[in-house]
Parts: C-alpha cells; structure tokens; sequence
C-alpha cells in the first residue's frame, strides 16, 4: 500500500514538473487549448484586412482606405454631386448644430472672419493651425461635396467618418447652408 501510494506521489509530482511551461496554471494537463486557431492581436499577422465592402456590426461600410479621392471629382460639379436627402427641418438643424459645434467649430469657426494668416478667426489658427473659415468657402461647394469632406477629411482636417453618421453629416451641410445666409 505504501508502495502504491509512493509511486502515485511520484507520477503526480513527475506530472507537475512537466507542466511547468504551462501558461496559466502550475497543474495544467491538457495545454492545446493555448494554442487554437484564434485572433491574437499580439501576434504579427493575426489581425488580417477586412473585405473591402463588408458592412460591420455597428452598419459602418469597410471602404478601401486607398481610394479617399475619388469622390472628389463627382462631388466638385453641381450636376453629378450628390443631393442632400435630408430637409433642413428644425431637428436637423438642431443636430447639424450639435455635431458642427463638437466636430467643426473649434477649427473652422462660425464666422466668415479671417485672422492675420487668412484663416478662420478661431484661438486654435493663432496657434498655429490652419483651417479656412469654412463659411467664406461652402458657397462655392456643392453640398455632397461638404459632406464628403467631413467623412473623408483632407491634408490637415481629420476625417469624421468614424465619428459620424451620414445623417449627422447631412445635418451638418444644412447647418452650414443656414450660417452661410446668415449675416
């Protein structure tokens, strides 16, 4: 009996000495399970590209980050940019209010005044930054061509795609179109 007993302590303790190397445990027996196929963001490689055109779970659409200027052309001339969808009524333009003022205004301004460098008036271009009074230059621009502007971004400007939905940024043009008329 002592023998056994003996014996069963000794495989016991030969079993913890092999496990040693186990990741999580000291007395892990099956380890397989550290090594399935699975995303490890750690590993180099493991986070492949997703499908350009695959829509993901919060309905953002996966676009190829190669072709941001493409649009451009399309959205420059009145008769084939995009039209608004969106009717500037009061909840409109109280959401393109909202998101102008979070997204927009600390750079642009709400004004068409210019500081000494020719930008927007703003306390962030007497700093150094130097983004355009944005409502001198949105007469000039088709409102498909502002909305993809703010999704997309340009040189300096952030993109807002991320951010926003297509509906904020179509509230945005609207709220922008109300700023331009007024004085």
């Amino acid at each position: 009996m002592k023998r056994k007993f003996l014996f069963l302590l000794g495989l016991f303790l030969l079993m913890v000495t092999l496990n040693l190397t186990a990741r999580s445990t000291l007395f892990t027996l099956i380890t397989d399970m550290f090594n399935q196929v699975s995303l490890k963001p750690q590993e180099r490689g493991s986070m492949g590209t997703f499908p350009i055109g695959t829509v993901s779970v919060d309905g953002r659409v996966n676009e190829d980050p190669a072709d941001r200027f493409s649009w451009m052309e399309q959205e420059i001339i009145e008769e084939t940019a995009t039209k608004n969808p969106n009717a500037p009524v009061p909840e409109s333009l109280a959401n393109g209010k909202l998101k102008f003022d979070t997204y927009c205004l600390v750079c642009h301004g709400d004004t068409d005044a210019i500081n000494k460098a020719g930008f927007a008036a703003t306390k962030i271009n007497d700093l150094g930054m130097i983004a355009p009074a944005v409502i001198s230059l949105t007469p000039f621009f088709t409102d498909g061509y502002i909305f993809h502007k703010a999704k997309y971004g340009g040189a300096v400007m952030p993109a807002l795609g991320y951010a926003t939905t297509a509906t904020d940024r179509w509230d945005i043009v609207n709220y922008i179109r109300t700023l331009e008329k007024t004085p």
